[in-house]
């Protein structure tokens, strides 16, 4: 897959011929591929090589159907995006669209990589006009609703827009700093190409900050997959030498994010064929550890039920700054922890132990009906402590606050 996704960023329209391809396990790669949401960007770059998915003609049918449609769907939600942009424009609102649509217009094939979602991010006053905007455009607002951030979607496409006041209601890493940071950022947006068009974004400096912290916000609570990393990777070469890399690293240094950029980057030069000049790594680098993980977890830790609960245990000890798995806090977190995924709890804080129970007993049915050896509590504690001990080595939790753990 990393000769794929390395094809794919370089704009080739194939990868390298290996050996290695021709015995491949064709089903369990297309499971992978699936996993990172990276199944139209292999099958594109390798539909032309000898022995394409072996001799399962059924996989490559399959294969080749979901590419051409993901490819089209991608391309009308984009349309989408750019109108609905278009009207905030006309209505003098500001906003910055982040991550998503731009990371994709990085590739010579933008549409072979999905958005599952396109992130906006508006002042809290501009919230009812854009919310009354939205609907008149035709957009729902969905039921979920996560802090600061609402969530919308347009039926005919299946574009789902995420529109936030605030960008990190839910992270643990200085969020009220970053937040403060991001939001001055609106009335500095710069615009960027987009499918013909142009849309609102953060000069180059803080977008790949915001991307990099937004990697370390899912890092901690499960992970991030390969396609996360490329965008990275890919965004920092091409827009080096617009970026200030002293302001950048400054606000790596102070959310402890400078090691792990580092590791990203040195994956990206040693699996993904990133051109180094320009970025210097702080320190000496090991990035097997970091792309095992990352291969390992896929789109934002998603890839087993054992790896999403880990992140609970991570959280906890990034917040507390130890090393040790408490699982009965991990099993009943406090309501600060909660509020933002079940809101009622704001007004009725009287109903904690019920969503303790609807949590415990959704867990019990998840494990019931996935029946994977993958997924019990066992693995995601002994994950959890794995993952702990990498917070600790890329400097997320201190380890002067971790030498009284015994």
């Amino acid at each position: 897959m990393l000769y794929c996704l390395t094809a794919y960023r370089l704009g080739h329209r194939s990868a390298k011929q290996v050996d290695d391809f021709c015995v491949l396990d064709w089903p369990r790669f297309y499971r992978l591929a699936a996993i990172h949401k990276l199944g139209a960007v292999v099958c594109e770059t390798l539909w032309g090589i000898p022995g394409f998915c072996g001799n399962n003609s059924q996989i490559a049918a399959r294969w080749q159907k979901e590419t051409i449609l993901q490819a089209a769907s991608q391309a009308a939600k984009t349309q989408r995006l750019l109108h609905l942009t278009e009207t905030f424009e006309q209505s003098g609102i500001s906003y910055a669209v982040v991550k998503g649509v731009l990371c994709r217009e990085l590739y010579t094939r933008p549409d072979l990589r999905p958005s599952s979602d396109e992130d906006i991010l508006i002042s809290p006053e501009a919230f009812p006009q854009c919310c009354i905007l939205l609907e008149q455009n035709g957009m729902l607002r969905t039921d979920r609703e996560d802090g600061s951030v609402t969530h919308w979607l347009d039926v005919q496409t299946g574009l789902h827009i995420e529109l936030h006041t605030a960008l990190f209601s839910s992270m643990r890493i200085s969020d009220s700093l970053l937040n403060d940071c991001f939001s001055q950022q609106l009335d500095r947006t710069v615009y960027m190409p987009v499918y013909g068009g142009a849309v609102r974004t953060f000069e180059p400096t803080y977008h790949l900050l915001f991307l990099v912290c937004h990697a370390i916000q899912h890092f901690i609570a499960g992970g991030f997959g390969i396609r996360t990393l490329c965008d990275i990777v890919t965004f920092a070469e091409h827009f080096q030498e617009q970026i200030d890399k002293s302001t950048l690293y400054a606000w790596l240094d102070r959310v402890k994010g400078r090691v792990i950029f580092d590791q990203v980057l040195a994956i990206g030069q040693h699996d993904l064929a990133m051109r180094p000049e320009g970025w210097g790594l702080s320190i000496p680098t090991d990035p097997s550890l970091m792309l095992e993980d990352i291969l390992a977890a896929g789109v934002y830790g998603q890839s087993s039920m054992s790896r999403r609960h880990s992140g609970a245990l991570v959280l906890r000890a990034v917040e507390e700054g130890k090393t040790h798995t408490n699982l009965i806090r991990a099993a009943f977190p406090p309501r600060d922890r909660l509020v933002s995924r079940y809101p009622i709890l704001k007004e009725k804080p009287a109903l904690l132990p019920f969503i303790w129970l609807c949590r415990l007993s959704s867990y019990g049915l998840e494990l019931i009906r996935s029946n994977k050896n993958d997924n019990s509590l066992h693995d995601s504690v002994v994950l959890g402590k794995q993952r702990t001990e990498m917070m600790i080595q890329y400097g997320i939790i201190p380890r002067d606050k971790t030498e009284d753990r015994q």
